[in-house]
């Protein structure tokens, strides 16, 4: 197995990005708030808002790309409004080839930090993703339409939630003072879920940026999404409660503040490394096992709420940090596996096309019906299916981070992701339940584990993984699941937050 098919969630550079805190203008010093509950802001006034920032990102000190926020204070129907338009622009390289991905957002709000409505586009493949939002009362209601395809979601919504820069109009309306305590709950760009942002301030501290030093105070954040992903940063702000600065450990990724020319300079791309998880020793056969146990730890965090448990994946506590994961080889018409999972039946959403897999393709349907025939058998159309996108998808590009199964099947090309979505469609289209499994794989040519993407088929009661970069009829026991996801909707980016959460913190042995 090339090594280079193994790098899943490839637009996670883009996903920080959003989620670190693209700075808002300042407003004049208020009485700081409550230290607890929801913090929002209190009634701005015109010239502190209308105002337009840049920033530059950076991962592992290189230039990766700029930001752009503008925010203007209007009226519309007698109601005074916040319009904040964003840019988030990445140009990043894997294995050479560089890829560009942008978020654009247009986001309404209340002058006290409420959302009212927004709009957004996603460009991390070669079709953009759109998404509206409109909040109605105890709901926020969503539409995606991707490749021509609409479809909608909602999620519960109560007054106090703020939009896509809750977190930083909190800051500049009421600065925080060192020792103070706050919590905003807001809309994360890109997840399109409510996240919790805890923050405490520490001490004001000298920090160098392109203008100079500059004394700023110290405040670090802790980001909690709803399937309780940790996103630990920090913001250093100036007296008037503005973002110079922030910085997120993953990926070593900050921004910082500068003007708009030096944003807009040419720059190369940089060179992505979403990180391995070396061995001691190498791992013989993994792909072939019919069971390995692992050990698996994971610094500040917990194994047994980052991996999942299934019938292919047991997982055990050693300790709060440390977990003991036996992985099986399943087939179906087999009672091997792990006999304690719980059932986990198909939904709708497994069965259904969607934005991103277009199983009702003509295209997809006819190469459905082509890679299986008249088979009729689940398990052996399953491995026909994987097969034939191993053989089929014959360039390995690396230049899109998101591309749909239509793309590839038109396209023939992508990296793991992509070879996971196509099968999910092919499986789709023959009335097979599939979805999108993410986690890490063994590679042997590099001795370590490689983040990447798969396939689960539900075949004989069970979930079965097959990969089809792969192509070897079913897996062994060399993944280690973290998650999986039907790719429906709004929410198809947040299958990245298990990835998220354990980037760059895990050691993995191999028991037996």
């Amino acid at each position: 197995m090339n090594s280079r098919f193994c790098f899943a969630a490839a637009a996670i550079p883009l996903m920080l990005a959003a989620v670190s805190c693209s700075p808002a203008p300042p407003a004049p010093p208020a009485t700081p708030n409550s230290t607890t509950g929801n913090v929002l802001a209190p009634k701005p006034t015109p010239t502190s808002i209308d105002r337009e920032t840049w920033d530059i990102y950076t991962i592992g000190g290189a230039r990766a790309g700029y930001g752009r926020t503008s925010i203007k204070h209007t009226r519309r129907s007698q109601r005074e409004i916040i319009r904040i338009e964003g840019l988030n622009h990445l140009a990043v390289k894997r294995f050479g080839d560089e890829s560009v991905q942008e978020i654009r957002f247009v986001s309404e709000e209340t002058p006290d930090g409420e959302l009212i409505e927004f709009t957004s586009e996603i460009r991390a493949g070669p079709t953009p993703v759109h998404t509206t939002g409109r909040v109605a009362g105890e709901r926020l209601d969503m539409e995606t339409t991707f490749d021509g395809k609409r479809s909608s979601s909602s999620i519960p919504w109560r007054s106090g939630y703020g939009g896509f820069y809750a977190t930083e109009l909190s800051l500049v309306n009421r600065p925080m003072t060192p020792g103070e305590r706050r919590t905003v709950e807001a809309l994360a760009i890109a997840f399109y879920q409510v996240a919790t942002v805890e923050m405490i301030a520490l001490n004001y501290e000298p920090v160098e940026l392109l203008t100079g030093t500059h004394s700023l105070l110290k405040i670090d954040t802790t980001t909690t999404f709803l399937d309780g992903t940790i996103i630990e940063g920090t913001i250093w702000a100036d007296r008037t409660g503005e973002t110079l600065k922030t910085r997120t450990e993953l990926m070593n990724m900050e921004t910082w503040r500068v003007p708009k020319a030096v944003a807009l300079e040419e720059t190369e791309a940089v060179e992505v490394d979403m990180g391995v998880v070396k061995l001691d020793a190498p791992l013989e056969g993994p792909h072939e096992a019919k069971r390995i146990r692992y050990r698996v730890r994971l610094d500040g965090g917990d194994p047994m709420a980052a991996f999942v448990p299934g019938p292919t994946q047991r997982i055990e506590s050693i300790d709060p940090n440390t977990a003991r994961i036996t992985v099986y080889a399943i087939r179906p018409g087999q009672q091997n596996g792990n006999r304690r999972a719980a059932d986990d039946f198909p939904t709708d959403a497994d069965r259904q096309p969607n934005n991103f897999i277009q199983s009702d393709d003509p295209l997809i349907v006819a190469e459905a019906r082509k890679a299986a025939g008249q088979e009729t058998d689940p398990w052996k159309i399953a491995v026909a299916l994987e097969q034939y996108v191993q053989r089929e998808v014959t360039e390995k590009d690396f230049t899109q981070a998101f591309a749909t199964a239509s793309d590839v099947a038109k396209s023939r090309q992508g990296d793991c992701s992509e070879h996971a979505f196509f099968l999910a469609a092919l499986a789709r289209a023959r009335d097979i339940p599939a979805r999108v499994a993410f986690g890490l794989v063994y590679m042997p040519q590099m001795q370590a584990f490689g983040y990447h993407a798969w396939t689960e088929l539900f075949i004989d009661g069970r979930w079965i993984p097959l990969d089809a970069t792969l192509g070897k009829g079913g897996i062994g026991a060399g993944h280690l699941k973290l998650g999986h996801s039907n790719l429906k909707g709004a929410s198809a980016f947040s299958s990245f937050l298990p990835v998220v959460q354990v980037l760059g913190r895990l050691k993995i042995d191999v028991l037996d």
